[in-house]
């Protein structure tokens, strides 16, 4: 009692004594002394809270714990000068509540106090070797050669967790054999956690020399594990560790080629023998030989990355080889079904279209995007930690769009060629070496036994003609049965590319051939192919029908007709060599097949006199287009016109009247007298003129039923002085669809290409680009164009967009 009323006395004088030291404080003073006075206690008062959680803690600690395994030893703690005896007690150690933290407890029997510490990556007790290759070791009964195993306990990867890798001989392995192909481990797999079968299958795989295919992949990853640690953990500190990399290597080449089909496996050992090389890359790789198409990932193979960085530093031309590797290689480049399917015929059109486009090869710059190599381990006991490694300043060249867009164009390029084929024999697999397949390749690629076959017919051909049936041609190129009216036009259009025509031409709309036709082949000229059916070659035709009809209309006709009638051909002087060489054909297949009197005479009968009239005198003025006109002429005249309802005796004042042609007629009693005669240009214009009129009236007497079809196939065959008015495509106006028109030539244009096309039609190319692009959203709700440089075409659009 006498204590608590002292401490009120003196509560009583302390604040007594504070409120006369206020008082006399000078007024302006008050307020900083109270300021100063609230932040003492805002300071005490902090104090105090941090007191009390210290205590709070330090009394979890001295809780007792829950232990899974608890380890009693004594311990004398000693200092420099002397043993403390009185500080000698139990040291208890806690494990499994908390993997990453131990708890030690030390006292005596008055008192003990708790300490938590992380758990030491060292294990006094670890025992555990490295097998090396050359080495074997004997675990659980089987003997496992070939090494390459970490093999004894105590091995940790930090934080007390023991290497997955590890083979610990002392835990329990399973009695009775296990089928290696049964699935007993988890994704991550770990020797000290996985069941007893579990480990009798991968000793039973080890023992017997890694080499059954049908194992479950996690037992090979388990494998794995070890190899990753060994390169990438020891030889950070023993150089003998690193020694073992190209025996490693070798090692992972051989479960590669056992497991390969695994992707996970596959993705994992390619990474990392990828990063084990990159630690010595040798100068100038890119004077090797590319690699191989590799997995796919998210990023261009090391190897390619390398060789085109130093390439880019050497300033060496990307050759043929490479950039093919590099197209066939980088994820940002698109590469559809064609590409796979028909992987050799793919690289030899990229290869020539590279060489073609870039002579060389690209000449790639240096950009600031250095090159470094990552690699992530499979194994959890890295605990997803990543390695990386610069590799002495190489630019990274995949960084760069400009290439890869150059790349994406040609492998476009060669994909859209090789659609057709690729369609095929997707759906006919086992007919690649077929005709009705190899016709929708470009003829370079066709094989080398059908490239014989048509040498061999050139050869036959010479400077003549050659008649076989049609089902002999398609035989001799390995048909394998009848061909589509689609397949006979490719099949046409292929022969003349080789410099062979084909008569009927069906790619100017005559009736296709069956395999029993006989068909003409003749030699051509690469400039050949241009020339279709006009007005002129037209009235020839139909002249050479009338001949051979009215020659014919007797029952037979000699050589001498024959003879004749090509003598006809080759005094058209009017028309093209190319043409002639045609028509001769044309006039074998008549001898042969020839037109019948009675059908040219139904056709002609409803023309009117005038016309029928008009045509005779053509057919006159044509006989003397040599200069000279025969007996023999003269009566297939005669005949020529009865059967176009005329009077036999006009022959002869149609083949006197006419002044511009001044030649001497010859009948059955009169000679011709030898003379020098040259067809002067009034002639051949006179000439010309009426093969255009007579054109107008035969044009639909003697049309083939089939010839509109083929013709609105082939625009070709459509006379070359015809205007077809057409409206603008998509309502745009003459010039933008023009412009149009020509963009949708190609898949793929450089700006700088259709800056020089837009400044020849007079029109800004950014202006147009937007004006057309707008239209065609308006259509498809899809761009035509796409991209900066080169422009892309939009394939989608292009397939729907009118003609």
């Amino acid at each position: 009692m006498t204590k608590k009323k002292t401490g009120d006395n003196a509560l009583i004088i302390g604040v007594a004594i504070f409120i006369a030291l206020i008082a006399s404080i000078p007024k302006e003073l008050i307020g900083l002394v109270i300021v100063i006075a609230v932040l003492a206690f805002a300071f005490w008062l902090v104090s105090k809270l941090v007191k009390l959680k210290k205590s709070s803690s330090q009394e979890k600690i001295n809780r007792p714990v829950k232990e899974d395994v608890i380890r009693r030893t004594s311990v004398t703690i000693q200092s420099k000068e002397r043993t403390t005896p009185e500080l000698m007690g139990t040291f208890k150690t806690r494990y499994g509540v908390d993997e990453d933290f131990a708890t030690f407890t030390l006292g005596d029997e008055r008192e003990e106090y708790s300490f938590r510490i992380a758990k030491s990556s060292v294990d006094i007790g670890a025992k555990w070797k490295w097998y090396s290759m050359r080495e074997s070791v004997s675990i659980a009964g089987f003997n496992v050669t070939g090494g390459l195993l970490y093999v004894g306990c105590g091995l940790q990867i930090g934080c007390g967790e023991i290497e997955p890798a590890l083979i610990n001989p002392d835990l329990k392995v399973a009695s009775s054999p296990v089928d290696l192909s049964a699935h007993l481990v988890n994704y991550w797999p770990n020797y000290s956690s996985i069941s007893p079968d579990a480990r009798r299958a991968y000793l039973q795989w080890l023992s017997g020399g890694r080499a059954d295919s049908n194992v479950d992949i996690g037992y090979v990853f388990l494998f794995f594990y070890g190899l990753e640690r060994r390169l990438l953990a020891d030889a950070k500190t023993d150089a003998d560790a690193w020694d073992e990399a190209p025996v490693i290597i070798a090692e992972l080449r051989r479960l590669l080629s056992i497991h390969g089909g695994n992707n996970s496996f596959r993705r994992y050992a390619t990474h990392f023998i990828t990063f084990l090389e990159a630690k010595a890359v040798p100068d100038k790789t890119y004077l090797q030989k590319p690699p191989e198409a590799v997995e796919q990932g998210y990023e261009l193979p090391l190897p390619l990355k390398i060789a085109l960085g130093q390439l880019a530093v050497d300033q060496v031309p990307v050759s043929t080889d490479w950039a093919l590797a590099w197209a066939l290689n980088d994820p940002n480049i698109k590469r559809r079904t064609p590409v796979t399917r028909c992987a050799t015929e793919f690289a030899h059109l990229f290869r020539q279209s590279y060489s073609r486009l870039y002579g060389n090869g690209l000449l790639l710059k240096q950009n600031r995007t250095k090159l470094q190599v990552s690699y992530q381990p499979a194994s959890s006991g890295f605990n997803g930690r990543a390695f990386s490694l610069n590799l002495s300043g190489l630019p990274d060249v995949s960084a760069v769009k400009g290439p890869v867009q150059k790349l994406q164009a040609l492998v476009d390029e060669a994909t859209v060629q090789l659609e057709p084929y690729s369609r095929f024999i997707g759906r006919n697999p086992d007919k690649k070496q077929a005709l009705e397949g190899i016709l929708q390749l470009p003829v370079e690629l066709w094989p080398s036994s059908v490239k014989a076959e048509v040498e061999e017919i050139k050869a036959r051909i010479g400077d003549s003609l050659l008649i076989l049936t049609f089902g002999e041609l398609s035989g001799r190129l390995k048909s394998a049965g009848p061909l589509s009216r689609d397949k006979v036009l490719g099949l046409a259009r292929a022969l003349e590319s080789l410099h062979v025509g084909m008569e009927p031409d069906v790619l100017a709309g005559s009736r296709l051939p069956k395999a029993e036709d006989k068909i003409a082949l003749f030699a051509t000229h690469p400039e050949d192919g241009e020339t279709r059916v006009d007005s002129a070659y037209r009235v020839a035709a139909v002249t050479l029908d009338l001949g051979c009809a009215v020659a014919f209309s007797d029952g037979g006709a000699s050589d001498q007709v024959l003879l004749q009638l090509s003598r006809h051909i080759e005094s058209w002087t009017h028309l093209s060599v190319a043409r002639r060489k045609r028509l001769k054909a044309y006039l074998r297949l008549s001898i042969d097949k020839p037109a019948k009197v009675g059908a040219l005479k139904k056709k002609l009968e409803p023309l009117p006199t005038d016309a029928r009239r008009r045509i005779a005198r053509f057919l006159a003025h044509l006989a003397q287009a040599d200069g000279v006109v025969s007996p023999q002429e003269v009566k297939l005249l005669e005949r020529t016109y009865k059967t176009l309802g005329l009077d036999i005796k006009l022959v002869y004042s149609d083949l006197s009247a006419s002044e511009a042609l001044q030649v001497p007629v010859t009948t059955e009693t009169t000679r011709p007298q030898p003379q020098t005669f040259t067809l002067d240009s009034a002639r051949i214009a006179l000439l010309q003129k009426e093969t255009a009129e007579v054109a107008a009236l035969l044009a639909n007497v003697f049309a083939e039923e089939t010839a509109s079809e083929i013709t609105a196939s082939f625009p070709h065959a459509a006379e070359p002085d015809t205007v077809v008015e057409t409206s603008g495509v998509l309502g745009l106006d003459a010039d933008h669809s023009a412009f149009l028109r020509l963009l949708v030539t190609r898949s793929s244009w450089l700006r700088g290409e259709l800056e020089n096309a837009a400044a020849d039609m007079e029109l800004m190319l950014d202006g147009a680009l937007e004006h057309i692009n707008e239209a065609v959203l308006d259509a498809f709700d899809e761009p035509l164009t796409e991209g900066e440089d080169p422009i892309e075409i939009n394939k989608a659009v292009l397939e729907t967009l009118p003609a």
